[in-house]
């Protein structure tokens, strides 16, 4: 459920705060209310034990799918359209990445 979505460093706490209702988290477009998912997601940022953590991530976890307010598409394959005549692009699975342009040109 839990995507990496290229914005955050490996932080599994950061990345699941999109899914915070909109009361919490503006980018969050269902528009719902869960008090109770907002008590999980807090407990998760103050608890230092990481056995408690990964509890608590996985409670929440359970509670987003469990009440399925929005879905979440996950787009995993990255899909980049080129004509025949573009030559030099190397493609790579990160949007940041391999973005150098001096080494393309147009065969054409």
């Amino acid at each position: 459920m839990i995507a990496e979505t290229c914005e955050q460093v490996v932080n599994p706490i950061a990345d699941v705060g999109r899914y915070l209702p909109h009361e919490v988290q503006r980018e969050n477009y269902g528009y719902f209310a869960d008090p109770e998912e907002i008590e999980i997601y807090n407990k998760m940022l103050k608890e230092t034990d990481l056995t408690k953590v990964r509890a608590l991530m996985r409670q929440f976890d359970t509670r987003i799918n469990q009440q399925a307010h929005q879905l979440m598409v996950i787009w995993w394959h990255r899909i980049v359209p080129m004509r025949s005549y573009v030559k030099g692009w190397k493609i790579s699975p990160s949007h940041y990445l391999n973005q150098d342009l001096a080494n393309i040109w147009l065969d054409k």
